[in-house]
């Protein structure tokens, strides 16, 4: 019995790109539910100072692999960042200076493929980080 040879049809990967729209996997509008800041010393007379973003949906569910922009600003200087969030709906953003005031403002989140509840009383936060005079003595 002879067997036909048939061809295997050509098949080409294509990579996803990064920016899949969003759309119904998150019931909308995103908000960011947690926007904190904390610091720790780092080196001689340095902190680094971390921004915590939390985003959930409309329904309280964590929004993973989002995008988050942000310009953060330090007494030294300022840049804007930009990163997805984590399996949580966390990312955070990092910065090294001097002791003094930093700011962190929300410019973007989800690429503007979502809707964004974005409360103002939400995207800028401020955190001290002047050292104290009973820090001194």
């Amino acid at each position: 019995m002879l067997r036909r040879r048939t061809s295997k049809p050509a098949v080409t990967l294509e990579p996803l790109p990064d920016g899949l729209p969003k759309r119904g996997l998150f019931a909308e509008p995103v908000r960011v539910t947690r926007f904190t800041a904390s610091h720790e010393p780092h080196g001689e007379n340095r902190v680094r100072v971390t921004f915590l973003v939390e985003v959930r949906d409309a329904t309280d569910r964590r929004c993973s692999d989002l995008f988050v922009e942000a310009f953060i600003s330090s007494p030294d200087r300022q840049r804007l960042v930009s990163g997805t969030t984590d399996l949580l709906g966390r990312i955070r953003f990092r910065i090294v200076g001097e002791s003094g005031v930093y700011q962190a403002s929300l410019t973007n989140v989800g690429a503007n493929g979502l809707e964004w509840a974005d409360d103002p009383d939400t995207l800028t936060l401020i955190h001290d980080v002047t050292p104290s005079r009973d820090d001194d003595e």
